[in-house]
């Protein structure tokens, strides 16, 4: 009889305390690889995101550039077209404006523009660059293309 009671006391229906450890050791493993796989997503997103803003910024500034007048673009405008765009106080725009000029020419006709945005995320800096001609656009100009035009014109039948 007292077999009896013994395997009645020793039945196999339920959970251990053994399979409730291992069952949440293994539940916590999955969480946290997932936890750890949901944050780095994330930390990609912002990153990309805050990519994209200062690109687009950048972008913008640059086209204006391209509508303002040859004379109008000077080094130094950054500050004034930061504040112009609404660009965020934790990116930095700096224009620098150059004469390009091949050897032998007088007349400055395209300006060089170097367009710069930086920028700090996550403890790391990061810049944003793009580099433009701005060419300019007058009568005075298109009379010196057509004298240059002149000078390497060769006459086929004398």
């Amino acid at each position: 009889m007292e077999k009896q009671r013994f395997l009645k006391l020793k039945s196999n229906n339920g959970f251990t305390m053994q399979d409730l450890i291992i069952a949440i050791a293994i539940f916590t493993l999955f969480a946290g690889i997932i936890g750890t796989a949901i944050v780095a997503t994330f930390r990609v997103q912002s990153d990309s995101q805050v990519d994209e803003v200062g690109t687009l910024y950048a972008i913008q500034i640059a086209e204006y550039i391209d509508k303002i007048s040859f004379d109008d673009v000077e080094s130094g405008m950054g500050d004034s077209l930061a504040s112009m765009f609404n660009v965020p106080a934790n990116f930095t725009v700096t224009i620098d404006v150059s004469d390009y000029k091949p050897d032998g020419e007088t007349l400055s006709c395209v300006k060089e523009v170097d367009i710069n945005l930086a920028y700090n995320f996550a403890n790391d800096s990061r810049n944003i660059r793009i580099q433009r001609l701005k060419i300019k656009e007058s009568n005075e100009y298109k009379e010196y293309q057509k004298i240059q035009e002149a000078r390497h014109y060769i006459p086929l039948f004398v």
